[in-house]
């Protein structure tokens, strides 16, 4: 479980966990498994934990070499975070960047994937409060995706001059929501309202680190 490291606003407390013997076991055990055997579910809750995890292992990795660092502000941050620091996982090496785009994107084609993922930016989605398991994986990755949606932080409907206002994930992965951006929210908008006539824009993303 993550949870005990995460607060109400979807902040995680870093310093408490680095210390933790769990998350050290698992970040161990990524590096060794074998997944050769594992099912298309058994994979893919393993992608998305993996991602997760590793992600907070380069967080711990960036404080450690500076206690002040505020986030991948910079494209030089974010090139060192995503793509030049690589992990061992499942026996191969690998970058935050081909796990997600080479991997989970390009293997499962589940644009849940976006709400299930956090890259440690407040703009993110929360970091999840557990890990997947693959007999439980569809229900979570639709809760994920159900409470991203109707947080007004990430969608807001402006009724009044009929624009939607979105979380900028919407336009980055624009082309990993087959049915269109409009249709896939309507699937998990608690509100029923037509959104055909709304104009699309998003808010401005925030790099900075999900820390408490």
């Amino acid at each position: 479980m993550l949870k005990p490291w995460i607060n109400k606003e979807g902040l995680v407390d870093y310093e408490t966990m680095k210390n933790d013997p769990w998350i050290q076991e698992k970040l161990h055990e990524i590096e060794i498994i074998n997944i050769s055997q594992f099912d298309y579910n058994e994979k893919f809750a393993f992608w998305l934990n993996a991602y997760n995890l590793l992600t907070i292992k380069n967080v711990l990795t960036e404080f450690e070499k500076n206690p002040q660092w505020k986030g991948n502000l910079s494209i030089l941050s974010k090139i060192r975070f995503f793509y030049l620091r690589k992990f061992k996982v499942a026996g191969e090496k690998i970058n935050l960047y081909n796990l997600e785009n080479k991997i989970l994107r390009k293997r499962f084609k589940d644009p849940r994937i976006h709400f299930a993922i956090n890259c440690a930016s407040r703009s993110c989605p929360i970091l999840p409060g557990k890990l997947f398991q693959a007999e439980f994986l569809n229900e979570y990755l639709e809760e994920l995706t159900s409470t991203f949606i109707n947080d007004e932080s990430n969608v807001f409907l402006d009724e009044q001059n009929k624009i939607l206002f979105l979380n900028r994930i919407f336009k980055y992965y624009k082309k990993d929501f087959k049915e269109g951006i409009r249709n896939f929210i309507l699937k998990y908008l608690t509100r029923s309202i037509p959104l055909d006539n709304f104009k699309l824009e998003y808010f401005e993303y925030d790099w900075s680190v999900n820390t408490v």
